[in-house]
């Protein structure tokens, strides 16, 4: 295959291609990043694939002064071919790039309601941020927005959560929605989208406990009703004597060798 000029002209093209490609992609994958970040490293991503197609019609000259053709007309065809070819090919990552990294802007929202950074924001607010979330989200109030954020950021309580997810269930079990109903309907979105967060980090156990459940091909209702309990263990947890009522349900089934019910004598 090596003696094949096609072959190594490809092989060439990608091999200068894709280390741009798995530098963006292990720098995406961090869970700690926000919009802005994201932004800086696809543009170098674009540059750096910019100077690659530049660079095409070097590479194809190199790989063709390694193989002889019996045409120079011909080699000329096929130089210029896959250069236009190669270049295309270019072009075609750098608008998939775009295309999907059009719309990041939604990443500023999760920076406002990150605990950790709470002890900062009360000494200076981040108002770019809070702007870029409401330009993206227009459905929230920005001054209502950037008062209850500043109760939050100035409240011990508040630093005690552990993301989203946690504030969110703060709020609710509290009845603060009302009181906090720019903040609760900011925290509804950002549980709902798909983010590249930490907060993601917090529900991988279960996650991954749900792509085992959907990929196992379960026959018994045992394995099943085992794989929902640790799935909703949390939602099991908080309703009321589960358990005994779980032991009432065993005990009133018909066919039992064993007599579970017991009848006090009066």
């Amino acid at each position: 295959m090596l003696e094949d000029s096609k072959f190594v002209f490809w092989l060439t093209v990608f091999h200068n291609i894709m280390p741009h490609v798995d530098v963006l992609y292990n720098q995406l994958q961090k869970t700690r990043t926000d919009a802005a970040l994201i932004r800086k490293q696809v543009n170098v991503f674009q540059q750096s694939l910019e100077k690659e197609r530049k660079r095409m019609d070097t590479v194809t000259k190199d790989i063709s002064a390694s193989y002889e053709t019996s045409r120079k007309r011909k080699r000329e065809n096929i130089h210029i071919n896959r250069t236009v070819a190669a270049r295309e090919i270019c072009d075609v990552i750098t608008n998939q790039v775009k295309e999907r990294f059009y719309f990041i802007s939604h990443y500023s929202a999760v920076s406002l309601l990150k605990a950790p950074k709470f002890k900062q924001y009360e000494k200076k607010f981040p108002t770019q941020i809070l702007d870029q979330a409401t330009d993206v989200y227009s459905m929230l109030q920005k001054d209502r927005l950037k008062t209850e954020l500043g109760v939050i950021y100035r409240r011990s309580d508040f630093r005690n959560m552990t993301g989203a997810i946690s504030l969110l269930q703060f709020i609710i079990e509290n009845n603060l929605q009302t009181t906090f109903s720019e903040t609760y309907k900011l925290l509804l979105i950002i549980v709902t989208i798909p983010m590249t967060t930490d907060e993601a980090e917090s529900c991988f156990s279960t996650l991954k406990r749900v792509k085992t459940f959907l990929r196992s091909t379960m026959s018994e209702d045992r394995l099943s009703a085992l794989a929902m309990l640790s799935i909703e263990k949390r939602m099991i947890n908080g309703i009321p004597k589960f358990n005994e009522n779980v032991i009432d349900l065993f005990a009133l089934k018909k066919d039992r060798r064993v007599d579970l019910i017991y009848d006090s004598c009066t």
